[in-house]
């Protein structure tokens, strides 16, 4: 670690978060060593930290109170998990419908930190978050960084969408003095934008890169296209978007080094990391996680809805959230890693990016993109869009091998996955954008989903 880390580390970022009246160093050195506790200890925090909630919601929002007085019961009838189950789910509908009443009476708006979801599967959510909660999943975050091989005061190479470091004199100077991200702006990820970020980081090597997984994956496969090399991280943090097998193998082949892929949302921050052991925790500092199908919990290796609950933000209670995307919980109980927290196998999507079959099956759009991007290897980039129950558009950026047989492979690929019944089309195009959040969505699916 450079002499100019260990000095933002020890003497600005202390001073910086003393200046800010920010608490996050405190909770960090609060949470060291809190994911080796015992599995039962754990529980018994989240429930605390639970109950806790259930008793101010109840008390401060207006929303909560209805949902209790509805069912004719109080905050300390939730005594166990079963009880638990009985509350309703909150939706993103709800949310909108409801916001000012979701806020707590015991918090001045004007003093909330307000955020937005980018809205890449419909309209976007405006929803409200307590400075303490925000110090907590800055701090909780922190100690996941960890996992990849970084730690305060070390450089980031950040492939991200739309950053915010230029736009006042303030951040930009937060920005040189104590967090250190250079950006390659997603919106911009052309070869006179992939080529500068490269120049860069061969001048100001980070500890790790950071950003989304499919942007890494497009901007390792540049280097290899143009012969270039130089960079290497101690670790690769990939996050927002599930990361391909495939991806993950050109982005460790390129960077010598490992991806440690993470999970989470704008409304509750990280949900999931994966372990040094390549073990997909589930974050119980913050959260309580839950996964559900048909109002149950679903078994171990089957897929359910992720519902979250957000243990710290007091501000706007998020009870029971139902984030929109697909999980599957692992059989595992234990990791060689010592972290005690639950395991989640896999995330299979989001919700909306499920393709229905005419025969009334649900097929992951994350699986079939990467099977098909397996079998494929003329395709340079690919999204399927389902425009009707039984019609399907696959969006086909051409690859240097692409060919008539190709084609062919596509078509004799889409009548074994999805059958007879169901039509397609296939559009050549020259580029596949990403959203303005920066993400990139594989699938894309224009039909009611009732998956959970």
């Amino acid at each position: 670690m450079s002499l100019s880390s260990l000095f933002i580390r020890n003497i600005i970022a202390p001073l910086w978060a003393a200046k800010e009246g920010t608490p996050y160093l405190q909770h960090l050195q609060q949470l060291n060593g809190a994911k080796y506790r015992k599995r039962q200890l754990v529980q018994t925090d989240q429930w605390q930290l639970l109950s806790k909630l259930l008793v101010h919601a109840y008390e401060n929002t207006s929303f909560y109170r209805l949902i209790f007085d509805m069912d004719q019961f109080r905050p300390e009838n939730i005594k166990k998990t079963s009880d638990f189950l009985n509350f309703p789910i909150l939706t993103k509908d709800k949310i909108r419908s409801n916001s000012e009443q979701m806020i707590a009476r015991n918090y001045q708006k004007n003093q909330l930190i307000p955020r937005k979801t980018s809205g890449s599967t419909g309209v976007s959510l405006e929803f409200f978050v307590d400075e303490e909660s925000s110090q907590w999943k800055r701090a909780v975050t922190m100690t996941y960084d960890r996992w990849a091989g970084w730690d305060i005061g070390e450089r980031v190479g950040a492939i991200w969408g739309n950053p915010d470091n230029k736009l006042n004199w303030r951040l930009y100077l937060r920005n040189l003095l104590l967090t250190r991200y250079d950006y390659l702006d997603t919106l911009k990820m052309d070869e006179k934008e992939m080529s500068r970020f490269h120049q860069t980081l061969c001048k100001k090597p980070p500890a790790i890169l950071f950003g989304h997984a499919h942007s890494l994956f497009l901007f390792a496969r540049f280097m290899q296209s143009k012969g270039l090399s130089g960079i290497k991280p101690r670790g690769i943090i990939s996050t927002c978007m599930v990361l391909h097998d495939f991806e993950r193998q050109a982005i460790e082949e390129v960077f010598g080094c490992r991806v440690t892929n993470r999970y989470g949302c704008e409304e509750v921050s990280l949900i999931a990391c994966e372990c040094p052991e390549g073990n997909m925790h589930l974050n119980c500092d913050t959260l309580l996680v839950e996964f559900i199908r048909d109002g149950k919990p679903v078994p171990p290796g089957e897929p359910g809805a992720i519902v979250v609950t957000d243990l710290t933000n007091y501000g706007m209670p998020f009870i029971r959230y139902k984030v929109g995307d697909v999980g599957v919980p692992s059989t595992k109980t234990s990791c060689h890693c010592g972290c005690t927290y639950p395991i989640m196998d896999s995330l299979e999507g989001r919700v909306a990016d499920y393709v229905v079959t005419p025969d009334g099956n649900y097929i992951s759009g994350i699986s079939l993109t990467e099977n098909f991007a397996m079998h494929l290897p003329g395709v340079k980039q690919m999204q399927i869009v389902q425009e009707e129950i039984d019609y399907l558009i696959f969006r086909i950026v051409k690859g240097e091998c692409f060919s008539e047989q190709t084609e062919s492979d596509i078509n004799r690929l889409a009548l074994e996955r999805f059958g007879d019944r169901m039509r397609h089309t296939i559009e050549y195009t020259e580029s596949i954008q990403s959203e303005s959040s920066g993400k990139y969505r594989f699938c894309i699916s224009k039909i009611p989903n009732q998956f959970c």
